[in-house]
């Protein structure tokens, strides 16, 4: 992941001039005027940029700025040097390190003005979720997350992304998490351990105009991952993971049943009396992705014969269960 070669000072990016992008093409944009319309502005539109701050100079002339091109450009990804789309991938697998064999279809690179996409991307990834499913056997397992999460942690990954570096937001989809990834570590004095309690906005210009929108997609009052995590609770699941990771902040959503390991086996096999299962299933139904607490989470129950070994032959790895 690269940045472009820009003087980090009390200037957002998003203020950066675009040279390559004439004034008038944004001032005569469609966005730009269906937006206007929106909010109620009856501003000429040259006037109304200037005053929201999304036109800047350079060498004596007026361009828009990143934030401009951003929010009403139609094809944004054009104009900007770095990357700045969405890529949705759907992986059939629970491991880190996955392989091309792993996709179920190309990524998807969702482009667009920043509203639509998001409404784009939130419409894919719904796709994708929804179709989130893996055989054990004959069982048909289904992952279920809830829309309003995966909607929270998307908007923040766009609106607060760095838009300096050069590498989009990936959305990737597997067997038992999404993870969200978007370029930058996070902003100002916001770490890991305070993420909840404080604010900081990188793009407060992209923030402020999209919260001007009648039914904002961002509501702007710092409740964001107080959502995510308040919906994860109502839906059975754990909390999100938050990680930096190299010049990324990942979220992951784990489809985790807040119940033990063990209370997950169990019932399974009680809702599923015909039913084995495996440590491999088992990972897959609990979001837990060690293999060894998994094993000992099957040989607590079968100590305690509530689950029994069904071939005392097989090797380790092939080891299944069913209800004692």
């Amino acid at each position: 992941m690269t940045s472009l070669a820009y003087s980090k000072g009390s200037a957002p990016y998003e203020r950066v001039a675009i040279e390559s992008v004439a004034l008038d093409e944004v001032i005569e944009s469609p966005i730009l005027d269906d937006y206007k319309q929106r909010v109620g502005s009856n501003l000429e539109p040259k006037r109304f940029l200037k005053k929201q701050r999304l036109i800047s100079e350079r060498n004596g002339a007026e361009y828009p700025n990143v934030g401009c091109v951003l929010l009403f450009d139609e094809e944004p990804q054009a104009a900007i040097e770095t990357r700045c789309a969405v890529k949705v991938y759907r992986l059939r697998t629970t491991e880190s390190e996955y392989k091309r064999e792993h996709l179920t279809e190309m990524p998807a690179t969702i482009n667009g003005p920043i509203e639509k996409l998001i409404i784009n991307t939130i419409e894919k990834i719904k796709e994708l979720v929804d179709g989130a499913s893996f055989y054990e056997g004959d069982k048909l397992v289904t992952l279920q997350y809830p829309a309003e999460a995966i909607k929270e942690v998307l908007v923040n990954a766009v609106i607060h992304r760095d838009y300096s570096l050069n590498d989009d937001i990936h959305v990737r989809i597997f067997d038992n998490r999404v993870e969200i990834s978007s370029p930058g570590k996070l902003p100002g004095y916001v770490t890991i351990n305070n993420i909840y309690e404080e604010r900081f906005s990188r793009n407060p210009n992209i923030v402020r105009m999209l919260h001007n929108l009648p039914n904002p997609l961002n509501h702007d009052i710092g409740e964001g991952l107080d959502t995510v995590r308040n919906e994860l609770k109502k839906a059975g699941l754990v909390p999100p993971v938050f990680e930096e990771r190299a010049n990324a902040f990942v979220v992951t959503m784990k489809h985790q049943r807040i119940a033990s390991v063990e209370d997950v086996i169990m019932d399974y096999l009680e809702q599923n009396p015909d039913s084995v299962i495996s440590n491999k299933l088992a990972r897959k139904l609990s979001g837990e992705d060690d293999i060894n607490k998994v094993k000992k989470a099957l040989q607590k129950l079968r100590a305690e014969r509530k689950i029994a070994l069904i071939d005392e032959r097989a090797k380790p790895f092939d080891y299944r269960y069913r209800k004692a």
